[in-house]
């Protein structure tokens, strides 16, 4: 299992959201590339990166920073935000950016997003942003109407690398994941699933260490590292021991 410090670049600054909420917004630095060098010589393997204005408006303002990010680190990185076009995750991938992840074109087109793993076979992460169970989009601004399980069998046996999971309700909030559907969502599925999304403190890895499910590949966290709850090379020594 390993361990994401994450990176959420909003107009070349990288932040943090609570709930996914834009109006809640907290800038901790101005410089992504330097952050994800610390990650880097922290020991992170891979490193998962958000560009919020992508996710938020479809078009992004931030792909200079990403593949200065990608240029300057060792780790592998992985990307999401407002993919949503060939093009991009062609220029993406020739950029030797490692993994891509496709949210709100997951739910509104799944043959796009079938063909593209099938043509970029373990190069495709799929985005699962739930609220109250049910699929998110555009940013998390949106709640679908169809539900985490029913979204799962649309990528059932596909080249999908992974699903990122993320609880909405509880991503940048530091109050503890969202074990209970986490359990769920990997006993519904064989997808290996990384999760996202409220994790607060070395309690919370160890506990999701603790899950005996091969499926479970990594965690994903941000703000517990900005706020100094623990450190990457904590993270990674619970985590990937």
């Amino acid at each position: 299992m390993h361990f994401y410090p994450a990176i959420d670049i909003k107009n070349g600054q990288f932040i943090r959201l609570k709930k996914g909420q834009l109006d809640k917004l907290t800038i901790y630095g101005d410089d992504p590339v330097a952050q994800a060098k610390k990650f880097c010589e922290a020991g992170a393997k891979w490193i998962h990166i958000v560009d919020i204005d992508g996710a938020f408006n479809g078009v992004s303002k931030n792909m200079d920073a990403i593949l200065r990010i990608k240029n300057n680190v060792k780790s592998k990185i992985q990307v999401g935000g407002g993919i949503r076009k060939l093009k991009t995750i062609q220029k993406l991938l020739d950029h030797n950016i490692d993994r891509i992840v496709l949210g709100t074109v997951a739910l509104t087109d799944p043959p796009f997003v079938k063909k593209v793993c099938e043509k970029f076979p373990g190069k495709i992460a799929i985005g699962l942003d739930t609220k109250n169970e049910f699929v998110a989009t555009e940013g998390w601004a949106k709640k679908s109407k169809i539900n985490f399980e029913n979204f799962l069998k649309l990528y059932e046996n596909t080249e999908v690398s992974c699903i990122i999971f993320t609880d909405i309700e509880k991503d940048g909030l530091m109050e503890g994941a969202n074990f209970a559907q986490l359990k769920k969502l990997l006993s519904l599925t064989k997808l290996n699933i990384i999760a996202s999304g409220g994790v607060a403190d070395l309690k919370d890895l160890t506990k999701l260490k603790k899950i005996k499910n091969k499926n479970l590949i990594g965690v994903i966290s941000g703000k517990a590292i900005y706020e100094k709850k623990f450190s990457v090379k904590e993270a990674i020594k619970i985590l990937e021991a």
